[in-house]
C-alpha cells in the first residue's frame, strides 16, 4: 500500500546554494525573486473573502538594505525564488499595508481558505521567522547567535564556543482509533463549538512513534489498543509552532472512556452516518485528521 505525505511539497529548496554568498546575493536581487512578509508573525494576505498571499519584491522596499539581514532563502517554486523576511518595523508594515491594500493575517485563521502554494510557502516562511525570533542567544553558553547559510543556521557568536543551531520539528503522533463501525474522536475545551478531531500528542524521548500512539490513547481516553493494530498512514508538517504530523489508525480493544480532562473536554464513538449527518464536527480540510477521517468515512461506503 502505497503511504504519501499530504502535504504539498512543490518547493524546491535547493539547499546545496545556501551558503554560496555570492549565489544567493544573485537570486536575492533577480527581478523574478518574490519576498514573502511576515510581520509579528503575521503573514501578508489581500483584503478579501478567499485570502491570497501578498508577494513582494525589492522594488515595493524604499530601502532594500533594511530588510537584507533577515531575509531568508526559502527555494523555488514554478522556477521562481523565494525568500521570507521578518518585518520589524510597525512603520515598514503600515506602510505595505497601505500600499498594497492588504492586511497582515493570523495565518492559522485563514489557512484553510488558500490555495496549496499559499499554504505551504507562508506556513514555511512564519515557521524560520519564529524559529530565529527564539533562537537568538546560544543555549549553551549564552552569546547572541548570528544566522549564516542564507537564514537555515545561526551560529554563536562566542568564539570559544561557535555552537551551531538548526531548524526542527517535533514528532506528534495523530490517530484515528476505530471500533467496530464507530470511530474515537475528541475536542478540547477552546475548540469551534461542536468540532472533535482525532486524538494526537508529542512523541516522548525514547519513545517509538508506535509507542507513542499506544500512549497517548490510552492517557487521554482511556482506550486500550494492541501495538500490532497501529498502522502508519500519512505525515504531515504542522508548523504552529513546529510539529511534525505522523498518521495513524489504530484498533480499540474495547469501547469504555475513561476520560481525562486536563487533556480533553470531551471523547465520544463516532459512526459514520454521525458525522455524514453533522460535517461540523470534522476538524479543517487542510489537516491531516481530516483525511484520516475521510478516508475512514469513503471505506465504509
Amino acid at each position: 500500500m502505497k503511504r504519501e505525505n499530504i502535504a504539498t511539497n512543490g518547493l524546491d529548496r535547493s539547499s546545496l546554494h545556501r551558503s554560496d554568498k555570492s549565489w544567493i546575493l544573485d537570486k536575492f536581487n533577480d527581478e523574478q525573486t518574490r519576498i514573502i512578509p511576515v510581520h509579528n508573525l503575521t503573514v501578508l494576505c489581500d483584503n478579501t473573502k478567499q485570502p491570497k498571499g501578498v508577494y513582494l519584491t525589492l522594488k515595493d522596499f524604499v530601502k532594500p538594505l533594511d530588510i537584507v539581514d533577515s531575509m531568508i532563502f526559502l527555494g523555488f517554486y514554478d522556477e521562481m525564488p523565494y525568500f521570507a523576511a521578518d518585518i520589524n518595523s510597525d512603520e515598514l508594515a503600515s506602510n505595505l499595508i497601505k500600499q498594497k491594500n492588504a492586511v497582515f493575517q493570523d495565518l492559522q485563521s485563514v489557512i484553510s481558505l488558500l490555495d496549496d502554494r499559499d499554504c505551504e510557502l507562508l506556513t514555511i516562511s512564519r515557521f524560520m521567522i519564529f524559529w530565529h525570533l527564539r533562537n537568538q542567544y546560544c543555549g549553551k553558553c549564552g552569546n547572541k547567535t548570528k544566522s549564516s547559510d542564507s537564514g537555515h543556521v545561526r551560529i554563536c557568536q562566542n568564539k570559544a564556543c561557535k555552537e551551531h543551531y538548526f531548524p526542527s520539528m517535533d514528532p506528534a503522533v495523530i490517530v484515528l482509533v476505530t471500533y467496530g463501525d464507530r470511530c474515537l474522536l475528541g475536542r478540547k475545551k477552546e475548540w469551534l463549538e461542536g468540532m472533535y478531531s482525532t486524538l494526537a500528542g508529542f512523541v516522548e524521548p525514547g519513545e517509538t512513534i508506535e509507542d507513542a500512539v499506544v500512549r497517548e490513547v490510552r492517557e487521554e481516553a482511556g482506550i486500550i489498543i494492541n501495538l500490532d493494530d497501529v498502522k502508519y498512514q500519512h505525515s504531515q508538517p504542522w508548523l504552529f509552532p513546529s510539529s511534525l504530523m505522523l498518521g495513524f489508525t489504530a484498533k480499540a480493544k474495547g469501547k469504555e472512556i475513561i476520560l481525562d480532562k486536563k487533556e480533553l473536554d470531551d471523547a465520544c464513538w463516532f459512526t459514520i452516518d454521525e458525522i455524514k449527518l453533522n460535517p461540523r464536527i470534522v476538524p479543517f480540510k487542510v489537516s491531516i485528521a481530516y483525511k484520516l477521517i475521510n478516508e475512514w468515512l469513503n471505506k465504509g461506503d
